[in-house]
């Protein structure tokens, strides 16, 4: 039997309804299906397969690591049918569309700038999203975003990426009243650890460095913990004397934000990360053109 030529889209459809509900008849419920055909589905992918996917107990049906393999295929290929429709319709429309996430908030102005350059002057249009940068990487690999703008603190390796260093960003730890250095805080963690921490959530760059200050010098993670993937709302946070936080110094100086104690903020900054433009080594010609336009235009030493 020609496993692959006899594997059907319902099939897999069925599949990860059944691996994310874990019960036939909610998973019936849910797809407007009688359980009998349910059942019939997953019954026939897995002797078309030639494994069973799921365990049938009392409590439902257990999905085991073959099954999980499954769904994570099945994701894959709904996201590539996705790409492929939406490829159909720009072809057909004459337009063509590039996907950029970013992650770093330090090239956002010049980006947009950019941006509102080559729709004006070009036949492409864009979407635009923010994102971890966990999230962007794998959205990247994955073929759901074209190009991506992260900072990072050390080297991202993988033979699919390609990669253009654009700029430097220092960060600092700020409160309401004044900024500190990293090794201040190190220093005199006791007194720090207990206020409550305004903190990027894990997986970017400026948290992930923070953590690992911490680990190297054998210090706990703070006690109270407010975790965000944006930048919004941040300063409001800040702005409370119980709580501080971290930041890019860029991020300060576009929101013009002041501090009591009259310290020049780049001075007391400890901490770089590399700001750069990544983009997949077989993108489409017209993803490689817009990157070096964004290189070549966006003015980043202002």
């Amino acid at each position: 039997m020609n496993r692959k030529s006899n594997i059907k889209i319902r099939h897999l459809n069925v599949i990860k309804h059944i691996y994310k509900i874990q019960n036939l008849k909610k998973t019936s419920e849910v797809m407007s299906l009688t359980p009998a055909a349910i059942s019939k589905t997953c019954i026939e992918f897995e002797k078309i397969i030639g494994k069973t996917l799921f365990s049938r107990t009392i409590h439902g049906l257990i999905p085991n690591e073959i099954a999980k393999r499954v769904v994570e295929s099945s994701i894959l290929i709904e996201k590539e049918i996705d790409r492929m429709i939406i490829d159909i319709d720009n072809i057909y429309n004459e337009k063509n569309y590039v996907n950029i996430s970013f992650q770093s908030n330090s090239i956002i102005s010049e980006m947009m700038k950019c941006i509102l350059s080559i729709v004006s002057s070009k036949n492409v249009n864009f979407t635009v999203n923010y994102g971890s940068r966990e999230h962007l990487f794998s959205s990247l690999l994955k073929g759901r975003t074209d190009i991506i703008f992260a900072s990072a603190y050390n080297d991202i390796i993988d033979d699919r990426i390609n990669y253009k260093y654009l700029i430097q960003d220092k960060c600092v730890i700020i409160d309401k009243d004044r900024a500190y250095s990293m090794k201040e805080i190190v220093r005199n963690w006791d007194s720090f650890q207990s206020k409550v921490w305004v903190l990027p959530i894990r997986g970017t760059a400026m948290r992930d460095r923070f953590d690992s200050i911490l680990e190297y010098n054998g210090l706990k993670t703070p006690k109270n913990l407010i975790e965000l993937n944006s930048i919004i709302g941040a300063s409001s946070l800040i702005d409370n004397p119980d709580t501080i936080g971290m930041s890019t110094i860029s991020y300060l100086k576009s929101v013009n934000y002041k501090f009591e104690d009259n310290k020049n903020v780049e001075d007391l900054s400890d901490i770089t990360l590399n700001v750069g433009v990544y983009w997949r080594k077989d993108s489409k010609k017209l993803v490689s053109e817009v990157v070096d336009f964004f290189i070549h235009n966006m003015d980043l030493n202002k």
